[in-house]
């Protein structure tokens, strides 16, 4: 089998991880002959991890390309020229599957178009699914239908659960979708560190202060810093003998450093980490992570966390309330219910949870579900008019 595999985000998050470790069980399978990658040179990160792992593997080439998503927006031209170019290299390679990272169903829009051009059976890895949109203007409606079209492009879907994948059913109900659970490092249940060691290492309190992290991509649309600074502005004696990390970076950490900066309250208890190569510190520093999403697939943090056997408050959207208990979910909008959870969450008992995610989150059931990914091939597609979609 000759598999390609493309990326063209420009960042390097838990989207990204993800699809370093499926790339690292298809590079040690014995049914792939040829596994080719297509990264941007300009996601530094992602681009080296691809370019080591050819290093290693005869059967892996890193195929550079020139672009990221993101240099596409607004200029339709140069996509339509973009998907063109990559259809021709496509035919050239004659893959047997070509599977697609999106982190949204826009987002690597030249790969998966470019693989319907081409015909060679295109696989949608991991996008978040959409609702339809209430209340939305004209323009919102335009997008929604233009996002309903796309989600019929790919012969098949790889999602994270049977809730992703009861929305693609019903979006795409002629695709074929599979799920492929994310598995995450024994070290973060494995880990000697203790939560004194840890807040040793670290310039941390170690004297009944409270601490809470977020760790994450700083964008307020998805993950909603904001909304936990208001939380913390909205209760400051709740927040009084509290110490907030806020771990990562994002397009919005310029406007979380400011709001910080402008706040006597939010100053006096939150902390900018920035990026951290390693999570594993502060998790087991915490007392209380948080992840006040807006909409979430199954977030790696989630898994470190509790793996780490350490509470994370989630707010309940996109079916993670499958993964957590009700002691740990919040309803989206609830201030008063986040703040609750939060302070609450350090007595909750962990290891029975733990236990469980160690089963379902393990490297062994990930390889097995990743067999299927690269399971016969879908029929061939049909022909495909480039043109009319992106006009």
């Amino acid at each position: 089998m000759r598999l390609g595999i493309y990326c063209d985000s420009g960042i390097n998050g838990g989207h990204e991880e993800m699809l370093k470790r499926l790339m690292q069980v298809l590079a040690s399978s014995a049914r792939i002959d040829t596994l080719h990658i297509f990264v941007p040179t300009t996601n530094a990160v992602l681009y080296r991890h691809v370019s080591a792992l050819a290093g290693d593997n005869a059967k892996v080439r890193a195929v550079a390309l020139p672009f990221t998503s993101e240099s596409f927006r607004g200029n339709r031209l140069t996509l339509v020229r973009t998907i063109r170019s990559m259809a021709a290299t496509l035919r050239e390679l004659e893959l047997t599957k070509l599977i697609v990272a999106q982190g949204t169903i826009v987002s690597g829009l030249a790969g998966l178009l470019a693989g319907r051009h081409a015909r060679v059976p295109t696989v949608s890895y991991l996008p978040l699914v959409d609702d339809p949109p209430v209340g939305a203007g004209m323009i919102g409606k335009a997008k929604w239908i233009i996002k309903r079209v796309l989600y019929r492009v790919p012969r098949e879907f790889v999602t994270l659960n049977e809730h992703l994948q009861d929305k693609l059913s019903r979006l795409a109900p002629h695709a074929r979708s599979m799920i492929l659970e994310n598995f995450v490092d024994d070290r973060f249940s494995g880990s000697g560190l203790t939560k004194h060691a840890a807040r040793s290492a670290l310039g941390l309190p170690d004297d009944g202060t409270t601490i809470i992290a977020h760790i994450g991509r700083i964008n307020f649309y998805q993950k909603r810093q904001d909304f936990l600074m208001g939380a913390i502005e909205r209760n400051p004696e709740a927040f009084k003998h509290a110490l907030v990390l806020i771990v990562g970076e994002g397009p919005d950490a310029s406007r979380l450093a400011a709001m910080v900066e402008a706040s006597p309250i939010l100053s006096s208890c939150v902390r900018l980490v920035g990026p951290q190569s390693d999570v594993l510190p502060y998790i087991v520093a915490s007392d209380t992570l948080v992840l006040p999403s807006a909409f979430e697939g199954v977030p790696l943090v989630m898994i470190e966390a509790v793996l780490a056997e350490r509470p994370i408050v989630v707010s309940r959207v996109c079916g993670l309330d499958s993964y957590m208990p009700d002691a740990l979910l919040f309803p989206r909008d609830d201030t008063n219910a986040f703040i609750e959870r939060i302070f609450a969450a350090p007595n909750f008992p962990m290891g029975a949870l733990a236990s469980d995610f160690r089963r379902r989150f393990s490297r062994e059931v990930f390889e097995a579900q990743a067999q299927k990914v690269i399971a016969t091939a879908p029929s061939e597609p049909d022909a495909f008019d480039l043109t009319s979609t992106l006009t």
